[in-house]
Order: structure tokens, then sequence, then C-alpha cells
């Protein structure tokens, strides 16, 4: 009698352990299932924000893109124009300096034509003027594309740093769910 009766402690006991051992083992593995699906959420966050941050980095790319374009337009043109402003110039006086030449021995057509050329002269002047101020909008375009283009590098910048984090996130999961793998493997066993 008192044989059996150790006989059903030492069995007594043993289930206890072996109880106690599963409860632990139940209480690691929701712990390790909570923490992956919490990094999976956290995963699945840093992968919108990317998104996010992808399509605003595009969009920007996209108003670059075009602001240059533009600005590219424009400075050609104010070039073109200066140039054939002040080829146009350059002809024009050419021309009044043998006009001056002819027309030395009247006087009074000279002097009523020095009054006209001074008046032309102020046309262009205010016309090389009127460049001049094209010119200087398409230099502050220039220098607003090159703010952009900084604030693209910038954006950039925090689209490798949200890579990194998300790269870091899912290096975290996977160790979760080998915790997982393992602990079930040695469930099973």
């Amino acid at each position: 009698m008192t044989d059996e009766r150790k006989i059903r402690e030492i069995y007594g006991v043993k289930s206890v352990h072996e109880e106690a051992a599963e409860r632990i083992e139940a209480t690691w593995r929701e712990k390790l299932l909570r923490e992956t699906g919490d990094l999976r959420t956290e995963n699945a966050l840093l992968r919108a924000q990317l998104d996010e941050f992808n399509c605003k980095l595009a969009e920007a790319t996209d108003r670059n893109e075009k602001i240059e374009a533009d600005c590219n337009e424009r400075i050609a043109f104010i070039e073109e124009k200066f140039e054939l402003d002040t080829a146009s110039l350059e002809l024009e006086n050419n021309e009044l300096h043998a006009a001056s030449v002819r027309y030395l021995s009247r006087a009074r057509e000279l002097d009523r034509q020095v009054v006209q050329l001074h008046a032309e002269a102020v046309a262009m002047v205010d016309e090389i003027e009127r460049l001049r101020g094209e010119r200087d909008v398409a230099l502050k375009a220039q220098a607003e594309l090159n703010d952009a283009l900084l604030a693209q590098r910038d954006l950039m910048a925090e689209v490798a740093a949200l890579n990194d984090r998300l790269a870091a996130s899912e290096q975290r999961a996977a160790v979760a769910e080998a915790k997982v793998e393992v602990m079930t493997q040695m469930k099973g066993e």
C-alpha cells in the first residue's frame, strides 16, 4: 500500500511539473505570436510610409523636371532674343554711323536725326533692361529649381532612413518567427 501511495505521489508531482512546463511554453508561444503580430503591423505601417514617400519623391521629381525644362526654355529664348537684339543693335549702330557721315553737310537734318537716334537709343536701353529683367526672372527660377533639387535630396535621405528602419523591423520579425518555430519544434519533440 505504501508503494502504491509513493507511485501516486511521484506521478502527481510529475504531472504538476509537466503542466507547469506546458503553461510556460504556452505563455512564451503566445508572447512570441503577439510580438510577431506587432512587428508585422509595424512593418505594414513602415511600408505604407515608404510608399507615401516614394509617391512624394516621384511628384517632386516630376515637378523639378518640369521646372528645369521651363527654365531651360526661358533661358534659351532669352539668350536667343538677347543675341538677336544685340546683333540688330550693332547693325543699326553701323547704319547710323554711315548715315551721320553721309549727312554731315546737312546739319539741320543731322540734328533731327540725332534727336530721333537718341529716342531710339533710349528705347533700346529700355529693351535691354527689359531683357535683363527676363534673364533675372529665369535665374530666379533656376535658383528655385536648385532649392527643389536640394529638397528632393533631403526627401531621398528620408526614404533611405525609412528603408533602413523597414529592414531592421523585418529582421526582428524574422527572429521572432524563428523563435516561434523553434518553440513549436521543441513542443513537438
